[in-house]
């Protein structure tokens, strides 16, 4: 392989430019991409024998940078977020309200209500995504939905944050979907002795 990238590299060096290529801006294109070339080469030798002298230095840099790209790409999605919001609905649909969660519940329906409005807003942050309430739906056109200075401001973006994404999970969803389908209330009145 090395030496193949040899033999194809020195039968470059000896191609001969026609003259009328070795000036004006076919000669500064080729300096340009010759200085390019030279700098990035610098890069990649330098950056072996820095690999070479610190090994453990180097696993840490490529054992990090393959977890954040793992993590990237478990990053869920928006269509993601839409098809578990489903999901969660129709199986807190199938129970009866005696045995349904009241906070799973109403987590569940807050955010459909919320979808529904069409103020739920997807973000990508790279290795994780997040689902955030926004003021207006995408489609109003009234000037305080498209006037910059009246969005969502970083100070207040925080107590917009609706769910976060992380491996391929939707934390807060899953969250209140934990015990979906055993009612609190229930074993409150049941140690009162009374029954639902």
């Amino acid at each position: 392989m090395a030496a193949s990238m040899r033999q194809m590299l020195s039968r470059l060096s000896s191609v001969k430019m026609p003259e009328r290529l070795k000036t004006g801006l076919p000669k500064k294109i080729g300096e340009y991409l010759s200085n390019m070339h030279r700098d990035y080469k610098a890069a990649t030798v330098d950056v072996f024998t820095d690999m070479k002298e610190r090994p453990f230095k180097a696993a840490f840099y490529i054992a990090s940078l393959s977890a954040i790209g793992y993590m990237g790409s478990q990053a869920p999605d928006e269509e993601n977020f839409e098809k578990e919001l489903v999901e969660a609905s129709n199986d807190l649909l199938l129970l009866s309200n005696l045995t349904r969660n009241q906070g799973s519940d109403l987590h569940v329906q807050k955010m459909m209500a919320l979808q529904n409005a069409g103020v739920l807003r997807y973000m990508s942050l790279g290795v994780c995504s997040l689902i955030w309430e926004d003021h207006f739906d995408k489609r109003v056109a009234l000037y305080d939905a498209k006037c910059d200075y009246l969005t969502v401001s970083w100070r207040e973006f925080p107590d917009r944050i609706r769910d976060v994404g992380f491996m391929g999970r939707w934390h807060y969803l899953s969250k209140a979907m934990e015990d979906y389908d055993i009612n609190e209330l229930e074993f409150q009145n049941a140690s009162s002795g009374q029954l639902v």
